[in-house]
């Protein structure tokens, strides 16, 4: 045994001590799944702690400042940009899945006060007898995807297109820094009568924690805004034959500000990736439309019409938006769909039956089954978020760099579909979605049931293919770099330091150096 792996093993013996021996864990199956995310493996995590309050994770770090280790945190475990991942090999995991109360519902004042481990599955059933909603309320993976891994990653999805990204609900953090201590942000702040009604009171500290990977400290208590729940919410859908249509139809869309959600596909996430997976005629989902739904009456409409599209109706449609509208009643409703519906049809949209977002608002947080793609395909996603001004230039982009590297995706058997999501009124997230046919991990497999995974190809491991998906995630972080683009997630994968310019770059590792002196707080993160 080498003196540095007996060291760590002292020096484990020691954090034991701490803590207590019946906390950490270090079964091989567990630290074999968390040393992945959906793309990358990197090295087991020394141990796994699961934490179920605040005054013990204070105490974790404490012990990981004495010990020497590094600690990396992970919320829900579905992301791609190794953002709990490290290649070192005396890293302490934080599991935040027992992390997970939610603290207080204050519908007076319009908050809800959760612990980071807190799933948006979890929490919409909560807010629901209240008849409250956040403004963001989740992502597709909100079965397992947990509030302060979105607020790690800045997340969007449900809410985004009229609300942004899941920083912008936000009104105050508890956060633990590296030295142990403990900071509140905003109206939360106060050494009098601390309410976490008000994010902005002098600078915005929670904005410095929002988004950053894990890098400048833990969450662990969040505070969102609540907003009361739509009364009613109607689905449209158009499809495009050009695609400067559809990305003109996408910047009038996003930027009316009418929209809870907008999704704009191409023909072959259509095609390949939604139909072939029987995303529009599966029974649950049919019945989570109907309950969905403010009426009976209207639900079993609203179902049938998913069932009369039927399975194949999306197939050849071209690029397509699919659209959701949320108001305080059917007038209202009504009043945004006509103008949103005026906004694609004036850019040459054909109305098409709006099956994909009733099924997601009947079944919000499904099981993860887009890990996988239709035949059992390894997937991961590179992204960026541009101007609207940029949206028609970065698909031509990226159209062009993928042309570039014809020979690579032929060789390699893959395939690729983009996706783009208004943000806001003032930006548009484009989203390359990459296939290719490899060995399912043991993370992966940990999420999807047996019976779904026997229905899909076990392929073979395939280095081969898995080294040209990053090739060519490699040349995507290049053309969004080009375009000025941001990113969610940023992790290890996107280029965020380096492409600061000098003075932001300079104040950003001196924010670190103060609250991490010691570089133990998830290592390597941004670029720090």
């Amino acid at each position: 045994m080498s003196s540095k792996k007996s060291e760590e093993l002292l020096n484990l013996s020691t954090f034991e001590n701490i803590i207590g021996k019946e906390k950490v864990l270090t079964e091989p199956e567990l630290l074999s799944r968390f040393s992945k995310d959906i793309y990358y493996e990197k090295k087991p995590p020394l141990a796994v702690v699961r934490p179920q309050s605040t005054d013990e994770i204070q105490s974790i770090v404490k012990a990981v400042i004495k010990t020497g280790f590094t600690l990396s945190v992970r919320g829900g475990g579905l992301s791609y940009s190794q953002g709990y991942l490290t290649d070192r090999p005396d890293t302490i995991m934080l599991d935040m899945s027992d992390f997970n109360k939610i603290i207080e519902i204050n519908s007076e004042d319009m908050y809800v006060h959760v612990q980071a481990g807190v799933t948006w599955n979890q929490l919409n059933e909560a807010l629901k007898p209240f008849n409250l909603r956040t403004p963001f309320w989740g992502t597709g993976s909100g079965l397992h995807a947990t509030v302060g891994g979105g607020t790690s990653q800045n997340a969007i999805n449900y809410g985004s297109g009229r609300y942004g990204t899941l920083a912008e609900s936000v009104t105050g953090l508890k956060v633990i820094l590296a030295n142990g201590q403990i900071v509140r942000t905003g109206s939360w702040a106060a050494k009098e009568n601390p309410i976490p009604f008000n994010r902005y009171y002098g600078p915005d500290l929670s904005g410095l924690f929002l988004g950053d990977t894990g890098a400048l400290g833990i969450k662990t208590e969040i505070v969102l805004q609540l907003i009361p729940r739509p009364m009613e919410t109607s689905f449209a859908a158009f499809s495009f034959k050009d695609r400067d249509d559809f990305a003109a139809a996408t910047g009038d869309v996003g930027r009316l500000g009418l929209v809870s959600e907008c999704y704009g596909f191409d023909p072959f996430y259509l095609s390949e990736r939604i139909v072939s997976t029987g995303f529009a005629d599966d029974v649950d989902k049919l019945l989570g439309v109907a309950t969905g739904q403010t009426s009976i009456l209207k639900g079993m409409k609203e179902a049938f019409k998913v069932a009369a599209a039927g399975r194949r109706y999306l197939k050849d449609v071209g690029y397509s938006l699919h659209i959701s509208i949320d108001g305080r009643d059917a007038a209202d409703v009504d009043s945004s769909m006509k103008i949103v519906s005026e906004a694609c049809k004036k850019n040459n949209g054909l109305e098409i039956a709006a099956s994909v977002t009733s099924v997601m608002h009947g079944t919000p947080f499904p099981p993860p089954l887009m890990m996988l793609g239709p035949k059992g395909d390894r997937w991961v996603p590179m992204h960026g978020i541009i101007p609207h001004s940029q949206h028609a230039n970065i698909l031509n982009d990226v159209d062009n760099f993928m042309d570039s590297e014809k020979k690579l995706i032929k060789d390699n058997d893959l395939v690729w579909g983009s996706v783009s999501i208004p943000i806001g009124n003032s930006r548009v997230l484009v989203e390359v979605n990459l296939y290719w046919k490899d060995e399912r991990t043991d993370m992966i497999e940990g999420y999807l049931d047996d019976s779904f995974l026997k229905s899909k190809v076990d392929y073979e491991k395939n280095p081969e293919g898995y080294l040209a998906v990053g090739k060519l995630r490699d040349g995507l972080n290049q053309v969004f770099l080009k375009r000025g683009s941001t990113h969610l997630q940023i992790g290890r994968s996107y280029p965020f330091l380096e492409s600061r310019i000098d003075s932001t770059a300079e104040l950003l590792k001196s924010l670190k150096k103060y609250m991490d002196p010691n570089n133990q707080i998830n290592p390597g993160s941004l670029g720090l």
